[in-house]
This record gives structure tokens, sequence and C-alpha cells, in this order.
């Protein structure tokens, strides 16, 4: 999505300098934007950015069986703490700040086994990349 802005703003200024629009031009801006057309599907964990033309970096469809004729991310393999196409709103700091504090609080139990104690550790590790992610 950056690159797509990045794009935009560079086109933009360099039709602004051959003198094809002026300084201030919003609409040129907005026309180039419209032709852009990347797509974000909003979700309860994260938003996904992943363009379907184009899907490299998707985590979700590593080593996966894509069904035939589909389109877009496959939402069950999400795995929003490892994907660049993963991003993090407001919206969704109360989620994962609640999913840390239930996993620690999980943690804490002094007779946990070992194993269920690493596996609490990798998903406190995930939430943190997460939390990371979102300058928290």
């Amino acid at each position: 999505m950056r690159e797509a802005f990045a794009a935009v703003r560079e086109k933009a200024a360099e039709l602004r300098a051959t003198g094809k629009a002026q300084r201030g031009d919003l609409r040129v801006e907005h026309d180039l934007l419209q032709r852009t057309r990347f797509s974000i599907r909003f979700g309860t964990l994260n938003h996904c950015t992943m363009n379907d033309d184009d899907p490299v970096g998707a985590k979700c469809l590593e080593d996966a069986v894509v069904p035939k004729g589909h389109r877009g991310p496959l939402l069950d393999r999400c795995q929003p703490s490892r994907c660049a196409n993963s991003i993090l709103g407001p919206e969704h700091l109360p989620i994962w700040t609640a999913e840390r504090s239930s996993l620690n609080r999980l943690r804490a139990d002094p007779k946990l086994p070992a194993n269920r104690r690493a596996l609490l550790d990798a998903q406190l590790n995930e939430v943190a990349l997460m939390l990371k992610k979102a300058g928290q």
C-alpha cells in the first residue's frame, strides 16, 4: 500500500513538473488513486491489503493448496504477525492487549506443564510481534 501511494505521489509530481497538472491539483491525485485499485479487507484482528493480482509475501498462501478460481487471501490461514500485508488499526489494539493479558494469566499457573508453557510462550511472542507492529 505504501508503494501504491508513493507511486501516486511520484506520478503527480511528474505531471506537475511537466505542466500537465497545476500545483495542488487534487483531482489528478484522486484519479491516480482510483486507477491504483488496491483492496483492503477489513477484519476483526487485522486488515489485509493483499493484492489479488500480485500476492507475493502473503503468508496465508505459502505452501497452501489454493482452490481453483479462488482469488484473495485464505483467511483461515492468516498469520498477521508475520505477513507484510497485515495492518493493525487502533480498533484492533484492545483485542491484542486482552490476548496478551489472558496468555500471561494462563502462564502464571505454577502447575502448568512445560509443553503447555512453551506453547503459551510461542503465542505470547506472536502477540508481542503484533503489538510491536502497531507501535505498542
